[in-house]
């Protein structure tokens, strides 16, 4: 009997974690930002803050 020669299988590669984009400077990452808030015709500070998203990254965090 003739037998044939099977190739071997070919190996697994495992795949590589996907490098996580640099966080935004503006907001640290988190994708919000603080601000005072003002008052007032003189725009006199109160002792308040408000967050709002980041401008820079859109409140994704990432740059």
């Amino acid at each position: 009997m003739n037998t044939t020669k099977k190739t071997p299988a070919p190996r697994r590669r495992t795949t590589k974690p996907a490098s996580a984009p640099p966080s935004c400077g503006t907001c640290d990452g988190t994708g919000e930002t603080t601000t005072a808030v003002r008052v007032g015709r003189k725009r006199r500070e109160i002792g308040a803050t408000q967050t709002a998203l980041c401008s820079d990254c859109f409140g994704t965090g990432t740059a």
